[in-house]
C-alpha cells in the first residue's frame, strides 16, 4: 500500500515528438544545483521528480526559482512535485523507485533514460541516443538496453571534466576517474572494453551478459515489457539492481555504449540523501531476503542466468569486440 501523496506535474513548454528518448530523474531539493550539470549537455526532453521531504521544502524551491535563470532552465523538463503525508512518520525513507515510476508516468516519449541527480552524461550523447538508437531499438528483434557504461570522479578533482573516452583515459589511468563497485555493481559493464580506443571500425555497442547485483544505467523503450520499477525499494540497496535482474529474466539483451559515458562525483564526503531523509538503515524489503526468493518462484531457480545473451559464458567475445589499442 503506498503512502498518501500529494502529486503537482508540471509539463515543459516546448513540445518533443514521440520519437525521442527523455532523461529521468528524481532527487530532493538540495539536489537541485546538481542536477544543472546534467541538464546542460542533455538537449532533449527531461522529466524530474522532486521530493518534497520536509514542509519547509517548498519555501526553498520556491527561492531556487526566484533566482535568475532558473526558470528558464526548465523549459523542457516536465517537473512533478511529490509532498508526503509528514504526519505518518515514514516519509524519511526515501521512496526511490515510486519516484521513478512518476518520471517515467509523466514522460511523453517511447524511449527513456533513467539516471540519478548525480550523473552527467556525455554531452553527444542526447544526440547520439536520438538520431541512432531510436533506430537500433526499433529494429530489435527482442529487448534491448543499451547500456552507459557509469564511473565515479574524486570529489577533490578540479581539473576539466571529459566528455569524451580520449579525455577519460588519463583519468582513469591516474586513478582519478574509476569504476565504483566494480565486482557486481558495475563490473559486469566491463568498462576495460569501452576504455580501449580500437584501430578498426567497431559496432556503436558491445554485448555484455547479465551478471547478479548489477546495476547499470540504460536506454529502454518505454514500451518494451516491465519499463517500471519495484517500488517496495525505499532508500538505497537493491533499488537497481531489482530492475536490472527483471529485465534479464524477461530475456533482454544488454549492449553497453562504446563511445558514450556518464560520471558522477564520488560520495567521500557527501551524503547521499536531502534534508530529512534517513541514510537507509532500515529496510522494508530486501534484495536477498525478499526479492530474489520472489523471483525464483515466478520465473524458476534459473532466473539469475543471462536469458538474453547471445553467447552466455563464453569469454572470448570480448576480445572478439574490443580490436587492437590500448589505453
Amino acid at each position: 500500500m503506498k503512502e498518501p501523496a500529494i502529486m503537482h506535474t508540471i509539463y515543459a513548454k516546448k513540445v518533443f515528438s514521440k520519437k525521442d528518448v527523455t532523461m529521468i530523474a528524481q532527487f530532493s531539493i538540495s539536489r537541485l544545483d546538481r542536477f544543472e550539470r546534467a541538464k546542460a549537455v542533455w538537449r532533449g526532453p527531461s522529466s524530474v521528480v522532486i521530493f518534497l521531504a520536509t514542509y519547509t521544502d517548498i519555501v526553498e524551491l520556491k527561492k531556487y526559482f526566484d533566482r535568475p535563470g532558473k526558470l528558464a532552465l526548465y523549459n523542457s523538463i516536465t517537473i512533478t512535485l511529490v509532498k508526503p503525508n509528514y504526519s505518518l512518520g515514514t516519509h524519511s525513507r526515501y521512496p526511490i523507485n515510486h519516484l521513478r515510476n512518476i518520471g517515467i508516468q509523466a514522460t511523453m516519449t517511447d524511449y527513456i533514460y533513467v539516471i540519478d541527480a548525480d550523473f552527467v552524461p556525455t554531452s553527444k550523447l542526447y544526440d547520439f541516443a536520438s538520431t541512432q538508437l531510436i533506430s537500433l531499438l526499433e529494429k530489435a528483434t527482442h529487448p534491448t538496453a543499451y547500456v552507459v557504461p557509469c564511473l565515479a570522479i574524486k570529489e577533490e578533482y578540479r581539473g576539466k571534466f571529459p566528455d569524451t573516452i580520449k579525455e577519460l583515459q588519463p583519468l582513469m589511468k591516474s586513478g582519478i576517474a574509476y569504476i565504483t563497485d566494480p565486482r557486481s555493481g558495475h563490473g559486469p559493464t566491463y568498462t576495460q572494453l569501452f576504455m580501449n580506443s580500437p584501430v578498426f571500425k567497431n559496432p556503436p555497442a558491445y554485448e555484455v551478459c547479465y551478471e547478479s547485483q548489477w546495476e547499470p544505467y540504460y536506454i529502454v523503450n518505454r514500451n518494451y515489457p516491465h519499463p517500471y520499477y519495484d517500488e517496495r525499494f525505499k532508500n538505497q540497496g537493491g533499488d537497481k539492481q531489482s530492475h536490472a535482474l527483471m529485465l534479464n529474466a524477461l530475456g533482454y539483451r544488454f549492449l553497453v555504449l562504446r563511445e558514450h559515458f556518464m560520471y558522477h562525483m564520488d560520495h567521500a564526503t557527501l551524503k547521499w540523501t536531502g534534508d530529512g531523509l534517513e541514510q537507509g538503515k532500515q529496510k522494508d524489503f530486501t534484495y536477498f531476503e525478499n526479492y530474489s526468493p520472489e523471483m525464483q518462484r515466478i520465473f524458476g531457480t534459473n532466473y539469475r542466468w543471462p536469458r538474453g545473451c547471445t553467447r552466455p559464458l563464453v569469454q572470448s567475445f570480448k576480445r572478439d569486440l574490443q580490436g587492437i589499442g590500448t589505453m
